[in-house]
């Protein structure tokens, strides 16, 4: 199955736990935490919709660092990205197990938090986890965990926190092939048998994977089973007491079955009855658990609303599960379709103000519901400057019917919305397509595609390709920046022709990419990349244009361009000219090994007629010259060795084309 990449994982979660129905409610054990990037809108929109707006809670903030601290084990950083807006609302209890709901998580499950949450060692506790737009899900136990912890004065033992990270990493890959429903089934029941059954081997491992799969009737991919046996295999590392557990895990087990009943259309289906089960009955959420207490219209509408206690759930709302076949990329945190959504202004009771009669909570511009009116692409989801990663759901599709005729639609500056769909502030040219950020094909570039590959140190041309003819330079430009600490590389502006080239696709490139025509773009630049380090490549708005001047580029910020780099490295400066290495001319270059295990690199394999090197072997870091005689192509190889006459530990194959 194709699984999409959409570039960059911020969580924009905000999650609130309440507490069960034998607990004593107190606002002085409940801890709020909220993202370090919310507007004041989305704060607002999500204290109203735990119903806490106005009380005095103690709140943490959770940064961009937090979750790299919890996430860097599991996702590559690049893909986490540099916004965060994570909320949670803890109150630890007594008893009840762990009670979730949650609120436009499209594809994390209020049972797989759950699960996942008493794998961290949490044992009562219920949990609220909303977005003010939609978002995945899986970035939900950051705050969650971190609350906790603060309310309770007691953190979580490390190990477990990681395997439960793990587990919700695990179900939701899994969950792309099986579906979310059965996902969740064979983990919490694998995991229950092997807290229950004291296992000690691969071997009881497998035979559980074994029998709980042919019991639920579900085949796992072997991608997907080795993935469920290292997770299982932690989790009988651990000290768990199934007692402590078995309400959680026996609710989510009751939930699923009954889940999958509805699922599968079993006309004589009928919820699950404790007193028939061998479990004990299952308590609900109390009237007054913050479960029952949200304000379900303070996100507007079309809200996705899932618990594990299916009574608090409005009756207007039936909790979604998500269609596997949409695909999901679990490198993707907390994905979601605009970086600021305007948030329905709301007086606090959760009714939404009328802009033209009522004054509106926030600058009363009307905005798109970017569930129903995002422009759609040609299978894939045009990131937004501010996002982490498109929402999961493969197309998004325009539906006016959703919208009144009347309605004015907001814009933003050049009559261009929020995501680059040109709604014209005039009559626009019907002939002219405008430049989507989805119609490029960047190179190098690190993703899911590839398996998140990583290119050699100092790479300093990058290429931009369009399956277009009518394109040349924009007023706009490409930054390179690192993504340790989101500093700038470098900037390179299109409108610079000693820095950048535009030429069409040579007929090798468009048979590569199955394309009839094409434009590639290609930027020098004048600082190579770093030896193992990650970076991010954003383009503003009007870097290209066509060249009829009628219509502009979009443009492309946040970690979705991403490009990560190994420990060796080496090039050849061509950032003199646009036209780069022509026949007849000495060139500079660099070997970079300094820091790695390599003591001896040798460049090898040379075409003696098409290119000379003042030096070959290097014993540390060094320059060379190089001298190119010919025009054509040229490629030779850099080997670096841990010695003389040692082990080859790593080979940089070069290619260039002299002109």
């Amino acid at each position: 199955m194709k699984r999409k990449f959409l570039a960059v994982l911020t969580s924009v979660i905000c999650l609130a736990a309440a507490v069960p129905s034998t607990s004593v409610y107190a606002d002085g054990r409940k801890v709020l935490t909220l993202g370090a990037d919310l507007n004041d809108q989305q704060r607002t929109a999500i204290l109203n919709y735990f119903g806490v707006n106005g009380q005095n809670i103690q709140t943490l903030t959770i940064t961009n660092q937090d979750e790299r601290n919890h996430l860097g084990s599991y996702v590559p950083l690049e893909q986490i990205g540099t916004r965060t807006y994570s909320c949670a609302l803890v109150s630890p209890t007594n008893s009840g197990g762990i009670q979730v709901k949650t609120a436009n998580l499209s594809w994390v499950t209020s049972n797989m938090i759950a699960t996942t949450l008493s794998t961290s060692g949490v044992v009562n506790c219920d949990v609220l986890a909303a977005a003010p737009f939609e978002v995945s899900g899986t970035g939900a136990l950051t705050g969650i965990i971190m609350a906790y912890e603060t309310a309770v004065g007691i953190n979580l033992d490390t190990t477990k926190k990681e395997v439960a990270t793990k587990e919700l990493i695990t179900t939701t890959n899994i969950a792309n092939n099986i579906g979310q429903i059965q996902a969740t089934e064979i983990v919490n029941e694998s995991k229950k048998q092997v807290i229950q059954g004291d296992v000690i081997s691969d071997n009881d491992i497998d035979i559980i994977i074994n029998e709980v799969a042919d019991e639920q009737n579900i085949s796992l991919s072997e991608e997907d089973r080795e993935m469920l046996r290292d997770l299982l295999t932690q989790i009988a590392q651990q000290d768990y007491d199934y007692e402590q557990m078995k309400e959680t895990l026996e609710r989510v087990e009751s939930n699923m079955n009954d889940l999958l009943a509805k699922q599968e259309g079993d006309e004589e289906y009928e919820e699950s009855d404790p007193e028939e089960d061998e479990t004990e009955t299952l308590q609900t959420a109390a009237p007054d658990s913050i479960l029952n207490q949200t304000n379900d219209d303070a996100l507007g509408g079309g809200v996705i609303i899932d618990a594990t206690d299916p009574t608090t759930v409005p009756e207007t709302e039936a909790p979604a599960q998500t269609d596997p076949s949409s695909g999901f990329e679990i490198f993707n945190s907390d994905s979601y379709s605009d970086p600021n959504p305007e948030i329905p202004a709301t007086d606090g009771s959760g009714s939404t103000l009328n802009p033209d009669t009522e004054t509106p909570a926030t600058d009363g511009e009307i905005t798109l519901n970017p569930d129903t009116e995002t422009p759609a692409t040609d299978g894939e989801i045009t990131l937004n400057p501010d996002t982490e990663a498109p929402i999961p759901d493969g197309e998004i599709t325009l539906e006016p019917e959703t919208q009144a005729p009347d309605a004015e639609l907001p814009n933003t500056d050049d009559g261009v919305l929020d995501g680059g769909f040109d709604i014209g502030v005039e009559t626009p040219d019907e002939t002219a397509q405008p430049i989507y950020t989805s119609e490029m094909v960047f190179a190098p570039m690190t993703s899911a595609e590839n398996n998140y590959a990583s290119y050699f140190a100092g790479q300093n041309e990058l290429n931009i390709y369009l399956p277009r003819t009518d394109i040349t330079a924009g007023t706009g430009s490409l930054s390179v920046n690192n993504s340790a600490d989101y500093s700038v590389l470098e900037t390179v502006e299109f409108d610079d022709t000693s820095k950048v080239l535009i030429q069409p696709m040579t007929s090798e490139e468009l048979m590569e990419k199955s394309w009839t025509e094409g434009t590639k773009i290609t930027v020098y630049l004048s600082k190579p990349l770093g030896q193992a380090s990650n970076y991010y490549v954003t383009l503003s708005e009007d870097s290209l244009m066509t060249t009829d001047g009628s219509a502009h580029s979009e443009a492309l910020s946040e970690p979705y361009w991403t490009i990560q780099t190994t420990e060796y490295g080496f090039y050849i400066d061509k950032s003199e000219t646009s036209a780069g290495i022509t026949a007849g001319t000495t060139a500079s270059g660099q070997i970079m090994m300094d820091g790695t295990p390599a003591t001896y690199a040798v460049i090898q394999n040379t075409d003696p007629n098409m290119v000379g090197f003042d030096t070959t072997e290097f014993y540390a870091s060094g320059s060379f010259n190089a001298t190119f005689y010919a025009a054509g192509k040229t490629t030779f190889q850099v080997a670096f060795y841990d010695a003389v006459d040692g082990n080859l530990l790593n080979t940089i194959d070069y290619t260039i084309t002299v002109r």
